[in-house]
């Protein structure tokens, strides 16, 4: 019966997914609101909200580690996506046709992650209410709100209109939020079935690729319609948006950091999750590359990387 369950929702979860990317490039195309704005803070906020749900609720039950491990598995999987579609539609050339630099909420990433690694090896002490991690994810992420300019890269398209764009917009979201949230608790009961596997294995997996459904089915779609700026800074963004939700389970986590949490997958998943956003930083700021073995290497080490690890982790 929760098998059933888990597919039904899983289902509803892609169909809401693929409507919001519909809608959202549609909004894109018809407003004053740039790219950057529409993917970065409308798709990247929405879509992310399942992570905030899961993390909050793994407070609740007193499993802070599920809450990690669902963050940076989510996060670890959003890139290996990205980069997976780069290399199965390797014609179209991706990142050669970003409008923007998306460095720097690769570079926001990085230096989230490297603070959150010197926290777990103890370089790094709590201060007042929360974690530096905390103070830093929340100083960069609104930074980087700050940084998006409201009239760049506007691209409109008047022969495409949809009625009640902005009410449909909502009510799609509102009903994505709920589904994806009843997912991750589906899977959450799930993995209790599997107890030999450590929680932030489980989160990492069971949780962290489920509540990323949201954010890789409207990339792809998203994608397919060619709004290509879009799709990218969403993705991305949420990964940032993910960490901030680490920051407000910091601040619900009474007594201790959430970031005192973590066990060597967790730290092994964390390093990964650095690595391969750095491949990320180098792929928007290198120049055109027409050939298709210097296109797709980058893309071929993240997708190699993320098989190997999981390989290693539950086929040997």
């Amino acid at each position: 019966m929760v098998i059933v369950l888990f597919f039904s929702l899983a289902f509803l979860t892609v169909f809401l997914s693929i409507r919001l990317s519909i809608l959202s490039d549609c909004l894109s195309k018809n407003s004053n609101v740039s790219k950057a704005v529409i993917g970065g803070i409308l798709l990247a906020g929405v879509t992310a909200l399942p992570e905030l749900v899961t993390c909050i609720s793994s407070i609740v039950v007193g499993n802070p580690l599920l809450a990690m491990g669902d963050v940076f598995g989510s996060n670890f999987f959003n890139i290996f996506m990205v980069c997976f579609f780069d290399l199965v539609f390797l014609k179209v050339r991706f990142f050669n046709k970003l409008r923007d630099k998306h460095y720097k909420i690769y570079l926001f990433l990085i230096i989230n992650y490297i603070f959150i690694l010197l926290s777990m090896s103890n370089v790094l002490s709590k201060t007042f209410i929360v974690g530096i991690p905390s103070l830093v994810i929340i100083f960069t992420y609104f930074w980087y709100l700050l940084k998006l300019e409201k009239n760049d890269d506007v691209v409109k398209d008047e022969k495409r209109k949809i009625k009640y764009l902005k009410t449909r917009l909502v009510l799609v979201s509102i009903f994505l939020v709920i589904f994806s949230s009843m997912l991750t608790f589906t899977v959450d009961r799930i993995s209790v079935l599997y107890p030999s596997f450590s929680s932030s294995i489980l989160g990492a997996v069971l949780l962290g690729v489920t509540t990323s459904l949201p954010e890789v089915i409207t990339f792809y779609t998203l994608f397919k319609l060619e709004n290509y700026d879009v799709a990218l800074s969403d993705i991305i963004g949420s990964n940032l948006f993910n960490l901030l939700v680490l920051a407000i389970g910091d601040f619900a986590l009474k007594g201790k950091s959430i970031y005192t949490y973590f066990d060597k997958m967790t730290k092994v998943i964390l390093v990964l999750c650095i690595f391969v956003s750095f491949l990320g930083f180098l792929q928007v700021m290198r120049k055109r590359v027409n050939n298709w073995f210097l296109y797709g290497i980058l893309s071929m080490l993240v997708v190699i990387i993320y098989g190997v690890f999981w390989y290693l982790n539950f086929v040997l």
